[in-house]
């Protein structure tokens, strides 16, 4: 966990813990204006290395930071035991974070009038398949994305079934047969559309919906529609040989290598992306508006970053992102877990800000992080009164 206090410690212990991180700690990148201050540089630094001194040893950690126009990469750590520095380009698993692709994917199918936001889930699936439903009421494109199509977290026939029972590799096995079946043996948890049950199955179903109403697989869908579109060329769910290099090797919170996940065409859509801190910098400036007015993409983030349900203390659910405030800020966010990494991203379109965590260890700690890096961020922004966002989060 990250201690409130440390944010708080003094220059002189943050002088010592840089000699340790290496010159190649901090990277910044700024248009029109100076580097971030050495006040932010210090704070932000400090968290990244007291996370990192968490971490077993053989791991990494990488954080990008967006601030208006100034941007921020900082890694420590290496890809795996023995094996190269982490750096902008190392690549990890983002887990869950992946559902914010397939939300951003509805949102652009909408926004092109391909897809209705309540269009029922049975009529994008073969005749043959058995979509539950309860007290006459189906489930829809907009309760998947929201989770609130009553659906489990889980399959009901993931781990019961002897080929799925690899904890290593959990949905490797699980293709779109299996989805099928297991929509049939479900029972809801309670009417589509009545209450919110964070749900990988919904969120999976929802990625191998649209693809099959694009005629397209979840991998190709996610390429063409998004990454390519939006420049990002070291995200994919299964990697070119080129690139396999760069590639972390995940870890369990002893420090014990974990095998990578592997993912059908059922349950991509959940969790199966892996991308590059430089790729998730350009994903969180299109959020914020800074891929530009012509960019492809921008309506449809727009509509993406609008709520469509209304947790009341537990915050609003927008396309596939929490919404909460923090501070008088309203933050969009999502992390990510799988066996091996932890991810997570923030960001706030109104002052033009936000941060990336990704780390090749599942442990605890890179949510608490994130938000307390984005605190950071947030807090320094308003204060030098910069970052007006290009729109609204209703907008």
């Amino acid at each position: 966990m990250i201690s409130s206090a440390f944010r708080y410690r003094s220059v002189l212990i943050f002088a010592a813990g840089l000699l340790l991180l290496g010159c190649d700690l901090l990277e910044s990148e700024s248009a029109g204006k100076s580097d971030t201050t050495q006040s932010d540089t210090t704070e932000i630094a400090s968290l990244v290395q007291e996370r990192f001194e968490e971490q077993p040893a053989g791991t990494g950690i990488v954080v990008g930071i967006v601030d208006g126009s100034d941007q921020q990469t900082l890694a420590r750590g290496v890809t795996r035991a023995e094996g190269d520095s982490v750096d902008k380009h190392t690549v990890f698993e983002i887990g869950s974070i992946t559902k914010t692709f397939t939300a951003l994917a509805l949102a652009d199918r909408v926004e092109q009038g391909a897809v209705r936001l309540g269009a029922p889930v049975a009529a994008s699936l073969p005749d043959s398949v058995d979509v539950p439903g309860q007290d006459g009421t189906s489930i829809t494109l907009k309760q998947l994305v929201t989770h609130t199509a009553g659906l489990p977290r889980l399959p009901p026939n993931l781990d019961e079934e002897s080929e799925f029972e690899d904890p290593t590799d959990p949905y490797a096995a699980y293709a779109v047969p299996e989805l099928y079946r297991g929509l049939e043996g479900t029972t809801l948890l309670h009417p589509p559309g009545t209450a919110y049950q964070y749900s990988n199955f919904g969120v999976g179903l929802l990625g191998h919906v649209l693809a099959r109403r694009s005629d397209t697989t979840y991998r190709a869908l996610i390429r063409d529609r998004i990454s390519a579109r939006l420049g990002m060329e070291e995200t994919w769910v299964d990697l070119p040989e080129g690139p396999n290099q760069r590639l972390a090797t995940g870890h369990r919170p002893n420090g014990s290598a974990m095998p990578h996940w592997h993912w059908r065409e059922s349950m991509a859509g959940a969790g199966a992306l892996r991308s590059s801190a430089r790729d998730m910098v350009t994903y969180l400036k299109a959020q914020l508006g800074q891929a530009g007015a012509l960019s492809p993409l921008r309506r449809a983030i727009e509509r993406s970053h609008t709520t469509l349900y209304d947790r009341e203390e537990a915050g609003p659910i927008a396309y596939g992102w929490h919404v909460r405030e923090q501070n008088g800020h309203t933050v969009f966010w999502h992390n990510g877990e799988t066996g091996g990494f932890k991810s997570f991203i923030g960001f706030n379109p109104k002052q033009n800000a936000g941060v990336v965590v990704l780390s090749n260890v599942a442990q605890g700690g890179s949510t608490e992080m994130g938000f307390a890096l984005l605190d950071t961020v947030l807090t320094d922004t308003e204060e030098d009164g910069q970052g007006e966002g290009r729109y609204s989060p209703s907008s």
